[in-house]
């Protein structure tokens, strides 16, 4: 396997570094998500009554708050509102609470998508450094005019050529599976949100009046 490695050229290692990483990044997207494959409509709205029945988020605890999305979502809207309370009463609406709240949990459900998509961009473009690198050290052992081309050293950098471009390849294809597939998860976890935060906000105003 080393020497498979090894025969793929220099630009192997930085194919190496960017597929530890695409990899390191994939285990945390799926440690992320892992709730929200998991998760049933039971617990969302589960939920849904425990925050439409909390006027003031003041005495919850923020290490109580569980990783769904939708909680925090929640928990963060009745944050802003009580942080805009003035006199007994917010100068603030839930709608935009709620929103501002949305916007900011965006970049959590995103974590990662420009470094995919820079993986994806560059590891097919070091595969083919690696190819014209090989191809350069193949036909500098090339001589017109002259017999007895040593055949091996031709070979090892078309060798090199191949291999550096299938890697590179391989990482990218590999990256942008599981990139649409979080992508996929982020449009889903938006609809849920969008959904169950308009309902919040029926509930939510209905009670207050």
């Amino acid at each position: 396997m080393f020497e498979l490695f090894k025969s793929g050229g220099i630009v192997m290692w930085p194919l190496l570094f960017i597929s530890i990483t695409s990899l390191a990044c994939v285990f945390e997207r799926f440690s992320y998500w892992r709730y929200s494959i998991r998760k049933k409509t039971m617990l969302l709205n589960a939920i849904l009554d425990k925050y439409s029945n909390i006027s003031s988020v003041n005495n919850l605890n923020n290490k109580n708050i569980s990783s769904i999305p939708l909680e925090k979502v929640l928990f963060d809207a009745l944050k802003i509102v009580d942080q805009c309370n003035i006199g007994g009463r917010s100068n603030i609406d839930i709608k935009l609470a709620l929103e501002i709240s949305i916007k900011s949990i965006q970049s959590e459900l995103g974590k990662f998508n420009n470094l995919f998509s820079t993986i994806i961009t560059v590891s097919p473009l070091l595969g083919l450094l690696g190819t014209v690198l090989g191809l350069i050290n193949s036909f500098s052992f090339i001589r017109l005019g002259a017999s007895g081309v040593n055949a091996q050293e031709v070979t090892g950098g078309i060798s090199e050529a191949l291999i550096s471009t299938a890697t590179g390849l391989i990482i990218a294809i590999i990256t942008l599976v599981f990139s649409n597939y979080f992508n996929s998860l982020w449009r889903e976890e938006n609809s849920i949100l969008n959904q169950y935060c308009g309902r919040f906000e029926m509930l939510y105003k209905r009670n207050t009046q």
